[in-house]
Formats: C-alpha cells, structure tokens, sequence
C-alpha cells in the first residue's frame, strides 16, 4: 500500500476528577455507594450505631453512624465487591457479608439489631420488587449496568464495550462490522462514551463507533463496569442526547492477579455475504485478525497501596474495495478503461512530473493497534481514596477513499492514518457525608 498522505492526530488528556461523599453528583459517575436504616428489634430506629464496611480484596475500609433515623450512607466506594458490612451499638453486632455494588448506584442495606434468640415457628413469603431500584426517588432515568462477571460471561467479536450495550434493549447495532450503535433510534452522533469519568468521544467524526479509534482506547480486560444511560436527566451527565456508555477501569487488590490471552479470527470463521440485489451468497473476503495481551495487578503496599497494568495488540488485515477497470474480474467493474488510465498516467508524467499510480490492489495493508494502561489506588485513610491512570493508545489505519460505482482510487491516493491517544486521570475521592450520634 501506498503511503504518499499521511496524518497523524495526536491528543493528550489531563483530567483530575473530584468525587464528595457529602455531594452525591460527583462521586456517581465512577464510584459506588450504599446506604441504608438500622432498626433495633422492637422496630425502632437505632441512633449512633457504627457501620464499618470493607472491601474485602483491597481492605479498604469506610465508616458511617446512623442518625437519629437509624439511617447512615457510604459514597465514593470502589465498584464490585465483595464488601462486609458490619453494624455495632452497645456491644451488638450485625454483620453482612458477600455485598457487591454496582457502577453509579446506591445499594440499599438495611439491618435489624438484636434480633431475638428465642425460636418462633415461621411462614416466609418471598416476592421480587420490581423495578424498586430503578423507580425511586435516587434514580435519575432508566439504566442498564453491567459488572465484571457479565463481561466475562458475554461474547463479543470485536471486544468492545458496544457489543455489551445491546443487552440495552434500547440499543440497536445499525453496523456490526464499524461497531455502529443507536439508542432509539437515534443518529449515531448523539452518543458518548465515557471512561474512568473522561469523555473518550471521536471528536473529529471520523470514527462510527464513537470512539477516538477504530479500536477503543482501552482493553475490556481492563474494564472493571459499565453503565449504559439513556434518556438520563441527571445533572452530572452532558454532551449527549442518545446513549452514554460510562465505563470505569479495574484496580489492584491484595492479591496479585493476572492474565495472559491470545484471541484469533479469520475469514474461514465467518459467514457467507448475501447480496440483495443479485440474491447470491459469496464466500468473505480472505482477512486474519489476532488480538494478544496480558494484564496484571497487585499491592505495592498491603491495605494502602496498589498497581493494575495492561497491555494489548491487535493486528487486522485491510483489503482494498473490490473495484476494479472495464475488462478485469473484480467485483464490481468502474466504467473506465485501462487504455484512458494509461494515457492519463502519460500525461500527468510528461506534463506534471507526477506519478498517479495504477488501478492494482493494495497487498499487506492492516489495522494495527497498541493499547498501554497503568493505573494506581491510595487508600489514604478511612474517608479519602486517590487514584492516577495513565493510557496510550497507537493506531495505525490503512484508508481507502473514494470507491464509488462511478469512480475507483489509484494506489497513489491511499493512505495510513496514524493516531496517538493519551489520557492521564487523576481521582480522589472523599467520604464527607453527615453523621449523627
């Protein structure tokens, strides 16, 4: 493939975000909270009771007291789990263990002190509430989250966090092949993607899959959740009227974890192409696509402080559009003859000194892309965490313009495009919410 045109974008984003316990809007896009009310076993309220919650695989931990309510409320808290909860007052203990959070939702906990030991012989009816969570007067529109063990369990051809929208009904996939989504049916420009709290949009609209890149800037092996909105009316969210994709990246934990994957797809392993207008299947074009990466995190200081790092490639083959001139057997024939390319060709050399190229395909032309992240958490103390993330992301993308049914491109008018993305996020997070003795 020709490189005569080459651009590159390069993009540097510094974003320090700011997450108050005593401010819900600001912690709600990338952390978690829960809250609840803590009543003795005569029903009433319990007041000044100590709610300690702790992330089970990073230690953190947070405090609360109830009010006079018996109510009590924890933000800016990791997403995901497990947590253990743990109520005291006069010496009793309630403890509740295997609590997971999901991304920008408060969980409701509630708990009774003092249950009594005596044996009563009982009926227990069980129902679900439906929709309590999302129908309340916290909710701020209709969501979709989806956590850690959903991705896992999900397939996804093209590992982006577009194919795990569409378990939003309100989602449709109008491309499958650019990554091209629509939340209800709305133009495809009206989405946003968010990560880690930044904007992560395709600013230029070069893009059909609404990020930055062809690929996203991120791995889905480093995202830990992912919250899809639509039709959001909360204060906190701007810049899009269709959907909001908002994803937040994994941390490390006490123990050191990783991974190493090597995912493989080629032409042999797709369907057939059906043409509408011929009514005839033909096999796909030949092209080889391999994603490999690793991730790994851990402590760098038990309880305090850890590291979560991830690397990944990606290599896809690009093939020209099947175009060719008057006389030759690709798929569809331009009405331009090889002998009027040949004397145009003559003439742009003789007259311009220029070289126009031919109407032969490209060879070896491909997608390749480097994804780079390093992400470090602070548990500064009981109500203040930190986190910094650094990612780079290096694409480079072969293009072919112009392919019309009327005109073809020459070899001389393709080009790479490069591009370079690179985010630092810094977070802090501060539990100052209100509590009463």
């Amino acid at each position: 493939m020709t490189n005569n045109n080459r651009i590159r974008l390069s993009k540097l984003a510094i974003a320090l975000a700011i997450a108050l316990g005593a401010v819900p809007a600001f912690a709600q896009n990338t952390t978690s909270a829960i809250g609840g009310r803590i009543t003795g076993n005569d029903g009433k309220a319990v007041a000044g009771a100590q709610v300690t919650i702790v992330h089970t695989e990073s230690g953190s931990v947070n405090n609360a007291l109830t009010d006079a309510d018996g109510r009590y409320a924890a933000k800016g808290l990791r997403v995901g789990g497990p947590y253990t909860v743990t109520i005291t007052k006069d010496g009793v203990t309630e403890k509740r263990s295997n609590v997971f959070l999901q991304l920008a939702e408060t969980a409701s906990l509630d708990a009774k002190l003092g249950a009594t030991t005596q044996t009563v012989e009982t009926i227990v009816v069980t129902g679900t509430n439906v929709g309590s969570d999302k129908f309340s007067n916290t909710a701020m529109g209709a969501t979709t989250s989806i956590g850690r063990a959903e991705l896992d369990a999900f397939a996804s051809v093209q590992r982006n966090l577009q194919d795990y929208a569409r378990i939003d009904p309100r989602i449709a996939q109008t491309d499958k092949d650019r990554g091209e989504i629509s939340a209800g049916g709305q133009n495809i420009r009206y989405n946003s993607l968010t990560i880690d709290g930044v904007t992560t949009n395709d600013t230029f609209g070069i893009e059909a899959n609404n990020s930055p890149t062809a690929k996203q800037p991120i791995s889905i092996d480093a995202i830990q959740s992912v919250q899809i909105n639509v039709s959001n009316y909360d204060v906190t969210q701007k810049g899009y009227t269709g959907a909001n994709i908002n994803a937040v990246t994994k941390s490390g934990t006490n123990d050191f974890k990783g991974s190493i994957y090597y995912v493989t797809r080629d032409d042999k392993l797709v369907g057939q192409r059906y043409n509408r207008a011929t009514d005839v299947y033909s096999d796909a074009p030949e092209f080889k696509e391999s994603t490999k990466g690793v991730t790994f995190g851990g402590p760098i200081i038990k309880d305090k402080l850890f590291f979560f790092a991830s690397y990944e490639e990606l290599e896809s083959t690009r093939n020209v559009p099947d175009f060719g001139l008057i006389g030759s057997t690709r798929g569809t024939t331009v009405p331009i003859t090889p002998a009027f390319l040949s004397a145009a060709a003559a003439l742009a050399s003789s007259q311009y000194s220029l070289n126009i190229g031919t109407a032969d395909p490209a060879s070896g032309a491909k997608l390749l892309v480097k994804d780079t992240l390093l992400k470090l958490d602070w548990n500064i103390n009981a109500q203040h965490r930190a986190s910094v993330r650094y990612a780079k992301t290096e694409q480079t993308e072969p293009q072919f313009p112009d392919y019309f049914a009327n005109q073809m491109a020459l070899s001389s008018h393709l080009f790479t495009q490069v591009k370079e993305i690179e985010t630092i996020v810094g977070q802090w997070f501060a539990d100052w919410t209100p509590t009463f003795s």
